[in-house]
């Protein structure tokens, strides 16, 4: 019998996991490290892949540290994502998971590292801001893991130990350490990478296996 995680709130990751996004990011975030550092597109996809779920900036920066094109690169990416971004579909149980937890009386987060004007008016559009409590997007000094986690706990009076994070990326397990319980999906990582990245905690295939959970 799964052990359930009891939990007063819970805070989904975007990209990847409330939307099937990570295609499309990682298309044109390959495309651009491509473009701006002449490296093949198997290495620009184990470099995107070995990052991903931070900051587009912090890839770059991290895999390409002081190059005299990266602003040029981030920018592009950034320009690129703005202007599809709202074509990004939200996966088909987004909305019926979400009310599966909401009737559990759990309070909603969103954590993205997409621009907090972006993902604010992604939901918006969709009619879906209601289900969060807050949507916390990224801003320069303000970002997806121990800053978003600091302000739940610090703005909404919610003690870490009674949060969930849900997230798709290895990074955002490695964000959770230290602050509160973390529900792998299984979507561009496999069960044994999480494992192997120190997660001994529930991963599952799809977001619709979540409120069970809980």
């Amino acid at each position: 019998m799964t052990k359930r995680l009891q939990c007063k709130a819970i805070i989904f990751d975007f990209d990847g996991t409330l939307a099937d996004s990570m295609p499309f990011l990682e298309m044109i975030g390959v495309q651009v490290m491509i473009k701006y550092f002449g490296i093949s597109e198997e290495e620009a996809t184990e470099r995107y892949r070995s990052t991903t779920g931070l900051p587009y900036e912090h890839q770059i920066k991290m895999n390409f540290p002081e190059h005299e094109m990266n602003e040029n690169a981030i920018e592009e990416f950034e320009k690129l994502k703005i202007d599809r971004i709202f074509e990004q579909e939200l996966f088909s149980d987004t909305k019926a998971v979400l009310q599966s937890i909401r009737a559990k009386s759990i309070s909603i987060f969103v954590s993205s590292s997409t621009f907090q004007t972006t993902i604010t008016e992604y939901f918006s559009r969709r009619g879906l801001s209601d289900f969060f409590v807050e949507i916390l997007g990224y801003k320069p000094g303000f970002e997806k893991g121990a800053h978003h986690f600091r302000h739940v706990q610090s703005n909404h009076n919610f003690d870490l130990s009674d949060v969930v994070f849900v997230g798709d990326s290895l990074k955002d397990f490695e964000r959770s350490k230290g602050f509160c319980r973390f529900i792998g999906i299984s979507h561009m990582f496999s069960l044994q990478e999480f494992r192997s990245a120190g997660h001994n905690g529930h991963v599952v295939d799809n977001l619709s296996e979540v409120p069970s959970l809980l």
